[in-house]
């Protein structure tokens, strides 16, 4: 059993074909077949089934998921042990991204590690699901680090590292009748209201605080929910930062108590990030831009 048939196995398991698999690790899709059937023929199980429309893992392949990634795991810890050692920074790192991300300059940030620490690579990962796909992506391992988003930074098992801290505001057209209105839960009773996807943290908040909003609509993009918004289409959550870019919304924050929202970046506490997370992890949570400066990355 090689550490390349490995490597080959867990990405077919997460791209779900030969193909896309053989793009991510850079190889032709032979190798990868190749690599995946002679680990099959070593092992006396047939660990995917060949599907017309996609890879799927048989049982035996998914009792060999997670002792796999424990191994790729300890071949990385030995190598991070050995260049920590020699005061070297290198390898590779999969960040779970998300978006709208706007009190980052995470394009500043992914440049400057890049300048300073050539041999690190970074693979961006997002998921549909958004804070929920992350949060489950450091559990399982497919993620070494990933941005986390919410109310609380309260995520057992997960340590995070505050990386910025804004409200969530109403958003609105200028004609709207709560336009620029601190509001009230009541306030939105029955009011067409422009949702984000189950798991997005947004849409967390939203139906815990506003449960007797109207859902008109779900989006996966915080700038197309604002787009509708200032066409009088509904009313949206969005982070502070995001309203302030859109031209045409006016928003405004919750009476009493502006509902906090906070950007981490994190890890599963049950493993110790290699040397190379470590030093993106301490670039991303310093590419924090300042409110109000109006200088965000995409």
């Amino acid at each position: 059993m090689e550490i390349r048939q490995i490597e080959c196995f867990l990405a077919c398991h997460e791209h779900r074909s030969f193909t896309a698999a053989a793009k991510a690790l850079n190889l032709v899709q032979s190798a990868v077949s190749t690599s995946v059937a002679k680990l099959e023929h070593e092992l006396g199980a047939r660990l995917f089934d060949r599907t017309p429309r996609a890879l799927e893992l048989t049982d035996a392949g998914h009792a060999m998921v997670e002792p796999a990634r424990s191994l790729l795991r300890a071949r990385r810890d030995i190598v991070d042990a050995i260049d920590t050692a020699h005061g070297q920074v290198r390898g590779e790192v999969v960040i779970g991204n998300l978006m709208n991300v706007h009190s980052v300059d995470l394009a500043a940030a992914i440049a400057d590690i890049h300048e300073h620490f050539p041999q690190v690579t970074m693979h961006m990962r997002q998921s549909i699901s958004g804070v929920a796909g992350n949060i489950a992506g450091l559990r399982d391992g497919s993620l070494d680090i990933a941005f986390l988003i919410g109310s609380t930074m309260d995520l057992p098992g997960i340590t995070q590292h505050l990386v910025s801290a804004e409200t969530l505001v109403l958003c609105t057209a200028p004609e709207h009748p709560l336009a620029g209105r601190p509001f009230r839960a009541a306030d939105l009773i029955g009011v067409r209201f422009i949702d984000f996807a189950p798991g997005w943290g947004i849409r967390t908040i939203a139906d815990t605080l506003f449960p007797q909003r109207l859902p008109v609509i779900e989006v996966a993009d915080q700038v197309f929910a604002l787009e509708l918004a200032a066409r009088n289409f509904g009313i949206t959550l969005t982070a502070r930062s995001v309203a302030q870019r859109m031209p045409g919304i006016v928003y405004a924050e919750r009476i009493g108590e502006p509902i906090p929202w906070q950007i981490s970046i994190g890890h599963d506490a049950r493993r110790t990030p290699s040397h190379a997370a470590r030093t993106v992890m301490d670039a991303l949570r310093h590419g924090a831009v300042p409110p109000g400066t109006g200088h965000h990355a995409r």
